[in-house]
């Protein structure tokens, strides 16, 4: 039996981005209080936790749960929220869809306080940051800085959590009353290291008692390009690589929202796709100052040759892209790349399986993506925004690394599920495994030894933190552990239950090997052979 005790990685999530939008509210208040740190964790909405609905009201993987959740090893992704969420522009003259459909949408424009309602009752973000964020003084590049430098505060400092009660709760409810009541979720004390290179990532991870805090980025507009030209979005690459203490590890170039950059997948279901407009580069492709920025982050010219004049590269993650841009993004880098003797391993840090095999059947079937739109098997979430065969080929075959999100939607959960169990357990999980798995042992050009080493190419991506809804069974990062056990459990009992060979695993002990590699080494060896060596 694999000891309990072993720890757990987490490839995508945002460890401090709630505390930060209640901390930048009242900035300078904070930072007299000593609280203005990622220690600082916004008590959880008890009710909302419970639910296990759409982590607004509640936290799912600050520093506290984190530590209570033997979590040694996060990548924390650095997200300047998007205008987008809470500017309805780009709707206006538009009087495309029903009645209905032009009446939610005029009620939840910018120019109506009933937005900035929602968005404080969805997200769960002071009405000062809403106000702030609509405002000319709020910049992508300026709101990544901003956040760069709260995420290191106290870096590398023994410290305690404190607890923020937002809003009126603060009246009726006494922090330290709530924290001996939820130890797990409120109260912590140790360590978090932000590696500055190679020889200090290895002896942070020799450390379970530490968190060691790897940083990314989520989505190309970080860059500022909401604000000036493909001259000032390269410089700023330059000032992240040379004048930031930390280096990013990599980037999540698309997001929600275009970015000038690329295409972005659909992501928005139900009522969130009317009153929110992706319309913009919505699977679409790149454009020229894409394929600058791309180079530019990867260290390569644009003859696809090493650049020895960068400081080091920031690898690329494929979640969010369109699946047009990813064909392109691997006919046009990876490929010409693997071609040169240069390998640059593909990244999909939070996703699901799409159930489809190729891009192009994902690009041909763009209209078909409505609300609860599965694969014939109907197990799978069919949008492009999840990966299919041709995407897990290509992250096997550059050695790169697959995260598996735990956001309902992505996994695949129908509506009538989302209270009544079925897939909404660890079947959602294990059916999206599974499906990565059959990408590569459906191949008859490799040897049963080949295709089990994707075993090492899949790991935990979950989100959290990141407006999910996530399957109920494992809602924050104290259920990492029971997630383990029930995979170790499900894939054991799938084994036994048939009579072919079942993805090269001969036995219990097997089974426990590789979804230890899941949750925690094949991030530790992946972060290892690629971060920084300066």
């Amino acid at each position: 039996m694999l000891n309990s005790d072993t720890m757990i990685a987490d490839i995508h999530n945002h460890n401090h981005s709630r505390a930060y939008f209640w901390l930048k509210a009242k900035e300078k208040q904070y930072r007299k209080q000593d609280m203005f740190n990622p220690w600082t964790i916004v008590a959880s909405n008890m009710r909302s936790l419970e639910k296990a609905g759409m982590a607004s009201g509640y936290g799912q993987a600050d520093l506290v749960k984190l530590l209570n959740g033997k979590v040694s090893l996060t990548f924390n992704a650095l997200y300047p929220i998007e205008k987008g969420f809470f500017d309805s522009e780009a709707f206006k003259g538009d009087h495309s869809g029903t009645v209905k459909e032009r009446l939610i949408r005029f009620l939840t424009s910018k120019e109506l306080p009933i937005r900035d309602f929602l968005q404080m009752y969805v997200m769960r973000i002071p009405d000062r940051i809403i106000d702030y964020i609509q405002s000319s003084d709020y910049t992508y590049w300026q709101a990544l800085n901003d956040e760069y430098q709260f995420a290191i505060i106290r870096e590398g400092l023994k410290s305690r959590s404190k607890i923020l009660i937002p809003g009126l709760r603060r009246i009726f409810e006494n922090a330290e009353r709530r924290r001996s009541k939820y130890p797990q979720l409120l109260d912590a004390s140790g360590i978090f290291r932000i590696p500055k290179n190679l020889i200090a990532l290895k002896e942070s991870l020799s450390n379970d008692a530490e968190i060691t805090m790897v940083l990314t980025i989520e989505g190309g507009h970080s860059l500022g390009t909401d604000q000036g030209t493909i001259i000032d979005w390269l410089k700023n690459i330059e000032f992240i690589k040379k004048e930031w203490k930390h280096p990013i590890f990599f980037m999540t170039l698309a997001h929600h929202f275009n970015n000038q950059l690329c295409g972005h997948a659909h992501s928005f279901p139900d009522v969130g796709s009317l009153i929110l407009n992706q319309k913009t580069n919505l699977n679409g492709k790149f454009n020229n100052d894409g394929w600058k920025v791309i180079r530019k982050l990867l260290a390569l010219t644009e003859d696809n040759e090493k650049d020895p004049s960068e400081a080091y590269r920031i690898l690329i993650d494929v979640k969010h892209m369109s699946a047009c841009s990813r064909k392109e993004y691997y006919e046009q880098i990876i490929r010409p790349c693997q071609d040169k003797g240069i390998n640059i391993p593909v990244i999909a840090s939070h996703c699901g399986h799409s159930g489809r095999k190729t891009l192009d059947e994902l690009i041909s079937n763009y209209n078909q993506e409505k609300d609860d739109s599965f694969d014939p098997t109907d197990v799978l979430n069919n949008w492009n925004i999840n990966v299919c065969d041709e995407d897990i080929n290509m992250i096997y075959e550059t050695a790169g690394l697959l995260g598996l999100s735990l956001d309902q939607r992505i996994m695949g959960v129908p509506k009538e599920q989302k209270k009544t169990g079925g897939r909404n357990t660890i079947i959602a999980f294990w059916l999206n495994l599974k499906a990565t798995l059959d990408a590569v042992y459906k191949r008859t050009d490799l040897t049963s030894e080949e295709k089990f080493i994707i075993w090492n190419r899949i790991t935990l991506g979950s989100d959290f933190e990141g407006f999910i809804d996530p399957i109920n069974e494992f809602k924050t990062a104290l259920e990492y552990r029971g997630l383990k056990t029930k995979l170790i459990q499900h894939i054991e009992n799938e084994r036994l239950n048939t009579s072919q060979a079942f993805y090269g695993l001969q036995s219990f002990g097997d089974v426990e090997k590789v979804v230890e590699r899941l949750f925690v080494e094949n991030a530790k060896a992946f972060v290892i052979e690629h971060y920084p060596i300066q």
